[in-house]
């Protein structure tokens, strides 16, 4: 595979994904959050390459949430900001502080409590710099797991969509990752000599979408097309044949 095929075909699924589902306009302000996930990463260098290469004029801030965990390192987070060019912003919580303070008060999923803590700060963030899109590194297998996160732990029939709103159209979460696969996010990481940054959360091993994420997995080598036809079929649902 070479790196203009990557770049072409990676540069069209970005393009396809926000003008299909309108996530952005051009000259508009973007929050990019960061984890430092090999996902968030690709998404902030294709956000920033599609933007100057596009001549979009979009401002974007790349803005990583330090959760307050033990050794968590930012350094590495701050090195490939800049080595990008991109304005970014370190934010920090403490979650390990909230979470003792509030289990007491009974049995709280570790994981969840951390996703929308960092997501409030994201949201608190984007409020004082007056940006309504944040854009998140979600992608076709996240996708997938999550419909079966929420059809077996809170029998709901739902997932992520590209682009969702938050407290009446305040804020929306766009998803420009939306139908890229974890190859391809992989594959353009190594091309382009992306880091990942090792930050270890002392919850994973609680986290359910880890679970269903090995299930998933072992299902996907029994057939390559088994991925793409669940995302196929998220988006077939055929409500006659639904209670």
């Amino acid at each position: 595979m070479t790196e203009h095929w990557l770049y072409k075909t990676s540069h069209l699924l970005f393009k396809k994904v926000i003008e299909k589902y309108n996530l952005l306009e051009d000259g508009e302000k973007v929050l990019i959050g960061v984890s430092g996930g090999v996902d968030s990463m690709v998404l902030t260098h294709l956000f920033n390459s599609y933007n100057m290469r596009r001549y979009k004029n979009w401002n974007l801030l790349a803005v990583h949430i330090n959760p307050g965990f033990p050794n968590w390192n930012t350094q590495n987070i701050i090195r490939f900001f800049e080595d990008v060019n991109i304005p970014y912003l370190i934010a920090s919580t403490n979650i390990p502080k909230k979470l003792a303070q509030i289990k007491t008060a009974g049995r709280i999923n570790s994981c969840f409590f951390c996703s929308r803590e960092r997501r409030k700060r994201l949201f608190e963030i984007a409020d004082k710099k007056g940006i309504k899109k944040i854009a998140l590194a979600h992608h076709l297998e996240d996708v997938n797991e999550t419909f079966f996160l929420n059809l077996m732990f809170t029998s709901k029939t739902a997932t992520f969509v590209p682009k969702q709103d938050f407290f009446q159209q305040q804020f929306y979460i766009i998803r420009p990752l939306y139908n890229f696969d974890k190859e391809l996010v992989l594959r353009y990481a190594k091309t382009y000599g992306i880091p990942t940054i090792k930050n270890r959360c002392p919850y994973e091993k609680e986290s359910e979408r880890n679970h269903i994420r090995g299930f998933l997995t072992r299902i996907y080598k029994k057939n390559s097309r088994i991925k793409t036809n669940i995302f196929s079929g998220i988006n077939n649902i055929k409500v006659n044949f639904l209670p």
